[in-house]
C-alpha cells in the first residue's frame, strides 16, 4: 500500500484551492534530460487527474534568472513530454530548467519545476550516420551527424569497429575526428560477410560516448558507395550498391 507521502501534491492543491473551486493534482516526475544531442522535458500525470488533462511548458535561462519563456509548440499538448531545443532566446551556453503545468477546461494545476541543465557538460550524444565507399583495395568510411541546427559547436570523434559475420574478433580503429575517413586496406582476394558499426565520442571536459549503432553487414565483393542511416538502426535504400548479408 503507498504511503500518505504519494498523494501530498494533490492534499496541497485541495487546501489551497479556493472553496468551490475545482483542482488539479500538479504533474510527478518531471526531469530535464538530454539525448540524441537534444533535450526534452518529461513528466508523469498528477494523480487523480482526469483523462482531459493538458499541459504547458516554460523555460528560463541562468545566470541572470529571466521571466520564464513559454514553449508554444508544447501549449496544450497531451503528451507526457515537451522537445526543448532551438528555442527563441535559448542560450545553450548558459544552463536552464523547465517547467510544466497540468490544465483542463475550468482548473490549473501548480507549476512544477526541473532541476538546472548544463548543455556542454550533459549533452548526450547520438550514435553516427555511417558512409563507406569500397573500391578493390580500399574501404572507405566516413561518418556525420544529425545535429540540431542551434547547436553550439563540439569537439566530435567517433570509432568504427569492422568484423567477419559470424566471429567475434572486431577491429576496433583509432578515434577519428568528425570529417576525417576511416581507411581499410583490403587484402587481395577478401570477400565473404563483414558487418561495421561505430559510435560517437564528444569530448569537453570528460569523453562521453554514444551507444554503438545498429550493426549493418554487407558483402566486401562488389565495389560502390554504400549509405547507412544507424541513427535509428534504419537501413537508407538510397546509393544502395554493395549487396547485404
Amino acid at each position: 500500500m503507498a504511503g500518505p507521502g504519494r498523494w501530498a501534491p494533490l492534499l496541497l492543491c485541495l487546501l489551497l484551492a479556493a472553496p468551490g473551486s475545482p483542482c488539479l493534482a500538479p504533474p510527478r516526475n518531471v526531469t530535464l534530460l538530454s539525448q540524441n544531442f537534444s533535450v526534452y522535458l518529461t513528466w508523469l500525470p498528477g494523480l487523480g487527474n482526469p483523462q482531459n488533462v493538458t499541459y504547458f511548458v516554460a523555460y528560463q535561462s541562468s545566470p541572470i534568472p529571466r521571466r520564464w519563456q513559454k514553449v508554444g509548440k508544447c501549449a496544450g499538448t497531451r503528451a507526457l513530454e515537451c522537445p526543448l531545443m532551438c528555442l527563441k532566446k535559448q542560450d545553450l551556453y548558459n544552463k536552464f530548467k523547465a517547467r510544466v503545468q497540468a490544465a483542463c477546461a475550468s482548473a490549473r494545476s501548480p507549476w512544477v519545476e526541473s532541476r538546472y541543465l548544463d548543455y556542454l557538460f550533459e549533452v548526450e550524444p547520438a550514435s553516427p550516420i555511417l558512409v563507406f565507399t569500397q573500391t578493390e583495395k580500399v574501404l572507405r568510411v566516413n561518418a556525420t551527424f544529425q545535429l540540431p541546427p542551434c547547436m553550439p559547436a563540439l569537439d566530435l570523434k567517433y570509432e568504427a569497429e569492422l568484423w567477419k559475420e559470424g566471429t567475434r574478433n572486431k577491429t576496433l580503429f583509432p578515434a577519428t575526428p568528425y570529417g576525417q575517413p576511416v581507411q581499410v586496406p583490403l587484402q587481395p582476394g577478401t570477400s565473404g560477410c563483414y558487418c561495421l558499426s561505430a559510435r560517437t565520442i564528444y569530448t569537453f571536459v570528460s569523453l562521453k560516448y554514444s551507444n554503438f549503432s545498429t550493426p549493418v553487414c554487407f558483402f566486401l565483393n562488389t565495389p560502390g558507395l554504400f549509405w547507412i542511416q544507424t541513427l535509428r538502426g534504419d537501413l537508407s535504400a538510397q546509393w544502395t550498391r554493395v549487396p547485404r548479408c
